[in-house]
């Protein structure tokens, strides 16, 4: 499998898709992975905090600004990053021959993207969303 993946790529991609600042790209995908680590770790301890409310008896703290500027944040930041990477990073210092590859990376990323919402948004307003509030 690894052999079919390296095979159709140019050899100048090999060390990457940029001719230079390729470590702001790594710093923001080193970032985005300690955010979202965050972010999961932050939705278990809201959920933490609700099953400790019931167990005593008593109301869990008010955590929906919390949640809301979290889910905020990933929904418009990594968009914001494609675009910027996109429009200014890439078309200024990549390299052309490894544009397909730079594409491919960018479809991967937002498809995980994606599924971080789609679990934040369970994960932080699932009960509401279902109505079992």
């Amino acid at each position: 499998m690894i052999a079919l993946l390296g095979e159709g790529v140019p050899e100048t991609c090999m060390a990457g898709t940029f001719n230079s600042h390729g470590w702001l790209a790594l710093v923001v995908t080193i970032a985005g992975l300690v955010g979202a680590v965050y972010s999961l770790f932050m939705g278990f301890q809201f959920l933490r905090e609700e099953a400790i409310g019931k167990r005593d008896n008593r109301q869990p703290p008010d955590r929906h600004a919390a949640k809301s500027w979290l889910l905020g944040v990933w929904l418009l930041l990594p968009s914001a990053w494609f675009y910027i990477e996109d429009i200014f990073l890439f078309r200024h210092f990549g390299k052309a021959a490894c544009f397909d590859q730079f594409k491919y990376a960018q479809e991967l990323v937002s498809r995980g993207w994606i599924v971080l919402v789609a679990v934040l948004t369970v994960l932080y307003f699932g009960k509401e969303i279902v109505g079992k509030d």
